[in-house]
């Protein structure tokens, strides 16, 4: 229970302590995913709405993982405060599951919003436990993915360049705002080896769209969990924790 406790307390410091003085942050979080639904919105004239939600609800989560990426490189370059955490019993996982659970405070306005939205638009209460566990599979890959690449940035500029980098490539080139089926064979095996295509997929189906005929459930779980699993264990054996 101690590093949950750890954790908890990570979290609290850094979040919620932060969003009692700046409470504008949860405003500031929620603009990019909302800001791109409401333009496709627009301009499709309600289409795709459902490839819009969906596509927004994987972009905040990616936004909201990789950017612990961010903040531990901030945390560690800037206020040295990871110092502090390498000197104590805390191990970096804990430290990861932290910070991870403060980006979820900053977040989770919005998540709720755009998850009641794909609730909405054609999903059931019978589809809440596919919608819950998609959120958490994509949210934690995407934050020890972040953690584990900022532990290699020596500089926040070199961070946010490449996370920056990162969340296009997960983000807005696969198939996460547009259907997996408007791409030719070979771009669309290829898409498959992202998670993100695996978890707007699964949204989509939880609002009642069609899913691809070479595609299935179990296919799109294996592929979340292949992702958590794997940089979670990189986040524990790979990253720099200390300097030497």
């Amino acid at each position: 229970m101690l590093p949950v406790r750890q954790a908890m307390l990570i979290a609290y410091s850094t979040g919620i302590l932060w969003l009692q003085r700046n409470p504008m942050s949860l405003v500031f979080t929620a603009i990019s995913p909302f800001s791109l639904l409401f333009v496709l919105f627009v301009v499709s004239g309600g289409q795709y709405v459902h490839l819009a939600v969906a596509g927004s609800l994987v972009m905040a989560l990616v936004g909201y993982g990789l950017a612990l990426g961010q903040d531990i490189s901030f945390y560690k370059t800037e206020y040295k405060i990871q110092d502090i955490f390498v000197a104590s019993p805390v191990s970096p996982l804990t430290y990861m599951m932290g910070l991870a659970l403060s980006e979820l405070l900053f977040g989770l306005p919005a998540l709720t919003v755009l998850a009641i939205l794909v609730v909405y638009f054609g999903g059931s209460l019978l589809t809440i436990p596919l919608l819950l566990v998609t959120i958490l599979l994509l949210w934690g890959s995407m934050s020890a993915m972040g953690f584990f690449i900022s532990s290699h940035m020596l500089h926040m500029r070199n961070a946010t360049q490449v996370i920056s980098f990162v969340n296009v490539i997960l983000a807005v080139l696969p198939p996460v705002f547009y259907s997996v089926s408007t791409l030719p064979d070979a771009l669309r095996y290829l898409s498959y080896a992202v998670p993100t295509t695996h978890a707007s997929i699964m949204f989509q189906q939880t609002m009642g769209l069609a899913t691809p005929a070479d595609w299935s459930l179990g296919f799109g779980f294996a592929v979340q969990i292949a992702y958590l699993v794997g940089f979670v264990a990189l986040a524990k054996t790979k990253a720099i924790w200390r300097e030497t």
